[in-house]
């Protein structure tokens, strides 16, 4: 390795010295990935990458260095001062990842003595809060989409888009998602400027909502939500309204609220799954009343215990609220709520708030004359059309239509 170097860049740095064919030289920091890492994807076999060198005095900690290998423009090797494990076709064929100076922005969160490859994959850390894709996996675990781009990249060019519909990533998300990967290809450039963009409008939002800590992690989940079409206007005011407001009754994204809290976006989907599971059996809402990390944790615990003590006391709970069903073989509010859905709008013209009380009362009802008073009752609140048009009959058929009186067809004469 080559010595003198500035301590911020890798410990395995090597420095290779290229002559072009004017005499001129250009200076690379190069590195290998070593073969754990190449095992986990194919196409990361030999993998090498390179960073070129804008001022060489600024790599250097004593004003000079010496290269450990020197090549000519054709790849032949002029020198070699250094022990290098990179061949002159490795070097030829490398990855060339930007300039040194993309290094000093990884390193303020490397550990001293960090190598090239954990750059590496920092550096894709950080590009993929942008490029959702980047991590895409196969099914044998291996970084699909890495290797496709790595190995265009090798080849001097960008991926395909029969190459990209190859990816796990690909296969999974939509067409406009799709479309924007391709266009991070095409046009690199305009695709991080239109990020960057988006990113600003979005935290000036924030602001304007009172938002006073702005947490760079959910800007970046939502960043990336409307660059690859997954949000729209709308869904980023209620998103950031919600966040303003925590009391709001709007959920959050599971990306966003992995964000949000720090965790893995197993960890809140499967949450997700459990809170689902819950208001499925007892109705929307009421979930909020047990600790769904709790239950979460007990589950990967023991799965059993969940499925056969947990599930039947919700089961219970259900038949215990709306006792009219007590004994029968309806176990679940999803199994009645269609019925009821329907039932509500042919009344009120509207679809129900189910986390109201009145909403509650009609559905623990079995009798369909109280339950048509009580969605009335809640019409009448709301002054629905459907409402309205009800109280018109109703006078109509007791006092005749308007105007019936002036011309004689009343009940006075």
């Amino acid at each position: 390795m080559a010595a003198n170097l500035i301590p911020q860049l890798p410990s395995d740095t090597q420095v290779w010295q290229e002559i072009n064919e004017s005499g001129q030289s250009i200076y690379y920091l190069v590195y290998k990935l070593p073969q754990e890492a190449a095992e986990l994807s194919p196409g990361l076999e030999n993998f090498t990458f390179r960073y070129k060198v804008k001022d060489l005095k600024s790599i250097t900690a004593t004003g000079t260095v010496t290269p450990d290998v020197v090549i000519t423009k054709n790849g032949e090797v002029y020198s070699t001062e250094g022990s290098s494990n990179i061949t002159a076709d490795e070097y030829t064929n490398s990855f060339y990842f930007g300039d040194h100076t993309q290094l000093a922005a990884i390193h303020g969160g490397m550990e001293a003595g960090a190598v090239g490859y954990e750059y590496f994959i920092e550096a894709l850390e950080q590009e993929s809060k942008y490029k959702p894709y980047i991590f895409s996996k196969n099914a044998a675990g291996q970084y699909d989409y890495l290797a496709v781009a790595l190995e265009a990249a090798k080849e001097g060019r960008t991926a395909r888009e029969s190459e990209l519909s190859q990816t796990t990533w690909w296969l999974k998300h939509t067409d406009t998602e799709r479309q924007q990967m391709n266009f991070a290809h095409k046009d690199p450039a305009t695709f991080s400027q239109q990020g960057i963009k988006t990113r600003e409008d979005i935290i000036g939002r924030m602001l304007s909502a009172g938002l006073t800590t702005l947490d760079p992690a959910v800007i970046d989940a939502i960043t990336q939500k409307k660059q690859y079409g997954m949000f729209d206007d709308k869904d980023i005011t209620n998103t950031i309204n919600k966040l303003a407001n925590p009391l709001i009754r709007f959920t959050l994204d599971p990306e966003v609220k992995a964000a949000l809290e720090g965790k893995t976006l197993e960890t809140i989907e499967f949450t997700r799954q459990m809170e689902n599971t819950i208001n499925s059996i007892l109705g929307p809402g009421t979930s909020d009343n047990f600790n769904l990390e709790q239950l979460s944790a007990d589950y990967t615990d023991n799965p059993t215990a969940f499925t056969q003590e947990f599930l039947p006391k919700l089961q219970d709970q259900f038949q215990t609220t709306y006792a009219q069903y007590k004994g029968t073989n309806v176990k679940a509010y999803e199994e009645i709520a269609p019925s009821l859905r329907s039932e509500w709008v042919s009344i009120t013209g509207q679809k129900a708030d189910e986390t109201t009380a009145q909403w509650k009362q009609f559905a623990a009802t079995n009798d369909i004359a109280e339950r048509k008073d009580i969605a009335f009752a809640a019409a009448a609140e709301l002054g629905t059309q459907a409402y309205r048009d009800q109280v018109i009959s109703d006078l109509e058929n007791n006092f005749g239509k308007a105007g019936a009186r002036a011309t004689g067809g009343g009940s006075f004469r």
